[in-house]
């Protein structure tokens, strides 16, 4: 090697061009090697980062597919909310424990099934559950952890059924109630046929079909599992039907004004099933049952609630024993609950002239009886008993009527229409309520609920209020033969559920003129259509002002009712920082 450098320096020294050359050729060797080198670090990091995105994009996909075992759980058993990993910091507020079927889910890595990821193999995920506010708002928080290789990404996201609330006006059948029209509409199930059952797409001619007048406006979403009869209305939300023929929609033969949709002409949806009564609600205010964490409070016969300014309401209930209750039919191992206030006739008592005025049930349900008839049970009555302070008033020509001091159903003098169930019966749950509600409650009514006055909130960003009657939701409109007992106009705040029957106005199609204008903010749901007034000049009953209040889209009233199926949706979503390692190691 010495030798051919020397040779080397020599051939320089002599000028020879020959050394030269080969100098060039080294020079540019090393810098061909130099850029092939380059290029394979350059093209070996894109690889690399190509790697890392799809990976990266591949882990969300994860954590979503995270979300939809869960919500198909939930899908397919709805007590599923129930369970969590009590070891989960996540789930560290909620109640419940691991389900009784394994889930891998809720401790460690699972892998994505086949056909969810381009290479299952290598996506897992992995979800912790916080049910701490479901029977409160009917939400469940869950965070979903995906994975694929060393990327990993967590979403937290607020699960909730879908139900009645998503629409402002829901109805099952658009025809007035049987039992308070007096008709024949049933057929032998029990129910009519829909509009869209017959070939004309018109009901049976012993249906009383109602129609959408010409001063109605709905300001919100719409949904009926029968065909919809509108006669000029305004719609500024989307409205759906189950209707499966064209049209969605029909006009009255006799009108001419057509209807305005402001979101579209009606789309084809699915059926919403109605339970079959509101008896389970019941149950929430039962000690015994291990579901029911925050039992909420049970009253006893005709019950009238006044909600007050400043987080108050005042409650009179006479028949009432005890308001949580052990077993069904209660018994002795029964409870009261200062929260509901106590029964009795003493004063600031239930059963007193005065009644209880107690803090608006917190974020739970009341729940209104019939008078159990035997005396088996520890809230019941026998037929010849009755409670201090209180009165049957019969009136046998038109229905029982009830005292309370100096309240009574009816009014003196006021003239009481005919209703099946009879109005203001002395010992049906029926429930009478007004004022300004501060704070969230459901009140359910295992009969009628009487909407005696306005109903509204003290702050409609945070009170929340659900009425569901088992039998019609009623908003109280007193007559003294055609002459109104009352102010006109109405107001109501509220999410209203009538399950097997109507939410209508009393005496609306008495008197001369109009009362003004039905205001409802929150939501209507019903067996049945119901009339609040009627067309023509100058028409009786009330003009429909109907706004949806969006918080329903992500919350509901405390322990509302839902449909009898239902599917579960996502109402927010966040991205996260990580909630584990790819070992499965909490982050430092």
């Amino acid at each position: 090697m010495m030798l051919r450098i020397d040779a080397w320096f020599r051939a320089i020294r002599r000028g020879r061009d020959d050394g030269m050359a080969l100098i060039t050729v080294v020079i540019f060797g090393t810098v061909l090697v130099m850029l092939v080198a380059t290029a394979a670090a350059f093209a070996g990091s894109g690889a690399m980062k190509s790697r890392t995105d799809d990976d990266w994009n591949a882990a969300m996909a994860a954590a979503y597919a995270g979300l939809e075992d869960y919500k198909a759980r939930l899908a397919n058993d709805t007590t599923y909310v129930q369970y969590r990993n009590p070891a989960s910091p996540f789930s560290s507020t909620s109640t419940g424990g691991l389900p009784p079927t394994t889930n891998p889910a809720f401790s460690g890595w699972t892998q994505v099934p086949s056909g969810e990821q381009a290479s299952p193999s290598r996506s897992y995920f992995r979800y912790e559950v916080d049910n701490s506010q479901y029977s409160a708002t009917g939400v469940v928080r869950l965070r979903s952890t995906g994975k694929v290789g060393t990327e990993v990404r967590t979403i937290v996201v607020n699960v909730r059924q879908t139900g009645f609330i998503d629409f402002l006006y829901f109805t099952d059948f658009e025809v007035k109630d049987p039992d308070q029209s007096n008709t024949a509409c049933a057929t032998s199930t029990g129910k009519p046929n829909y509009a869209w059952f017959y070939s004309s797409n018109t009901h049976s001619s012993s249906c009383t079909e109602i129609q959408f007048g010409p001063n109605d406006t709905i300001n919100g979403p719409l949904h009926s599992n029968d065909t919809l009869l509108i006669c000029g209305s305004t719609f500024n939300g989307p409205v759906t039907t189950s209707n499966p023929k064209a049209p969605f929609y029909k006009k009255p033969d006799d009108c001419s004004s057509n209807p305005t949709f402001k979101q579209g002409t009606p789309t084809l949806d699915g059926t919403i099933g109605m339970p079959q009564t509101n008896l389970q609600m019941k149950t929430e205010t039962r000690i015994d049952v291990d579901s029911v964490k925050r039992p909420g409070c049970l009253y006893t016969g005709p019950t009238v609630i006044t909600f007050l300014s400043g987080g108050k309401m005042n409650v009179k209930s006479p028949f009432t024993k005890f308001t949580q209750i052990s077993g069904d039919p209660a018994t002795s191992a029964s409870r009261n609950d200062p929260m509901c206030g106590n029964p009795g006739d003493g004063a600031g008592q239930l059963g007193s002239v005065e009644g209880a005025t107690i803090d608006v049930i917190p974020q739970n349900l009341v729940y209104v009886q019939d008078v159990p008839s035997s005396t088996g049970d520890a809230n019941g009555w026998t037929s010849t008993q009755s409670p201090t302070n209180f009165a049957c008033l019969d009136k046998p020509t038109t229905g029982v009527g009830w005292k309370i001091g100096t309240l009574q159903f009816p009014l003196a003098n006021e003239t009481v229409p005919t209703a099946n169930p009879s109005h203001y019966s002395c010992r049906k749950g029926d429930v009478y309520v007004q004022g300004v509600v501060h704070g969230q409650v459901t009140i359910a009514a295992q009969d009628y609920v009487y909407i005696t006055g306005d109903i509204t909130y003290q702050d409609s960003t945070k009170d929340i209020l659900g009425l569901v009657g088992n039998n019609a939701v009623w908003v109280w409109n007193p007559f003294n033969g055609n002459t109104p007992m009352l102010a006109k106009d109405r107001t109501i705040y509220a999410a209203i559920l009538s399950v097997a029957h109507t939410f209508m106005v009393q005496n609306y199609d008495k008197g001369t003129a109009k009362r003004g204008t039905l205001n409802i903010y929150g939501a209507i749901a019903q067996e049945y259509r119901g009339t609040v007034g009627t067309v023509g000049s100058p028409g009786t009953g009330y003009d429909k002002n109907y706004n949806y209040d969006p918080r329903f889209k992500y919350t509901a009233p405390p322990k509302f009712l839902s449909p009898v199926s239902t599917s579960y949706g996502v109402s927010t979503l966040v991205e996260v920082p990580k909630a584990f390692n790819p070992d499965g190691s909490a982050p430092g």
